[in-house]
């Protein structure tokens, strides 16, 4: 499955994970590698799978050991843009959002069997949600953004109406309000097979 970590915004967004590596094994000695474990959701993670338009904000759920304050971890992150020069030679920041949370969006449990690693061996490992699990994380908002997203990765053959169909089922039966979902749901599913055809 292809991805794009080379472009200017994936290094930063690695770049950010980096910095937090650095400052963590300062103030910490001994920690195991996946200390903090970073799973990269939203505009990030659409525009790392298909090198198209991404957002300037970092949505990642963030794990981390008990030794470490989470809290101290986020806002780390969170005080800490990435500055960068862009595709169009612009200068632009990246900003981690602390909005973002996996119990608002609608996430299949399972998604973290199908991450894809990015920075592994690392106090901070950082992996990237795959296709099928950014596309079901939108369901819940369901914009035209995020329909035009869903729509953009499974034309690139990024998952299959079939595994569509079953995570967003699975994320579905996790979901706080799941006959909201549903119907997000039975309206992709009825747009994808329009583009099966």
């Amino acid at each position: 499955m292809e991805i794009f970590t080379h472009s200017p915004m994936s290094k930063a967004i690695l770049k950010l994970f980096l910095e937090l590596e650095n400052y963590i094994s300062t103030n910490h000695q001994n920690l195991p590698h996946g200390a903090v474990k970073a799973y990269i959701f939203g505009g990030c993670a659409f525009h790392i799978h298909t090198n198209a338009r991404g957002s300037n904000d970092v949505d990642a759920e963030i794990q981390a050991i008990p030794l470490l304050k989470k809290e101290d971890i986020i806002i780390f992150l969170e005080q800490n843009d990435i500055e960068y020069i862009d595709e169009n030679n612009l200068e632009t920041n990246l900003e981690f959002d602390r909005g973002f949370n996996t119990a608002l969006a609608s996430i299949d449990p399972d998604y973290i069997d199908r991450t894809i690693p990015l920075i592994t061996e690392s106090i901070v490992e950082v992996y990237l949600v795959s296709a099928l699990d950014l596309a079901i994380s939108k369901l819940a908002r369901l914009s035209d953004r995020d329909i035009e997203d869903i729509r953009i990765l499974f034309q690139l053959k990024k998952f299959s109406l079939d595994q569509f169909k079953i995570s967003a089922n699975n994320a579905k039966d996790y979901y706080a309000t799941p006959e909201q979902l549903e119907s997000n749901i039975r309206y992709m599913i009825s747009l994808l097979s329009e583009l099966s055809e």
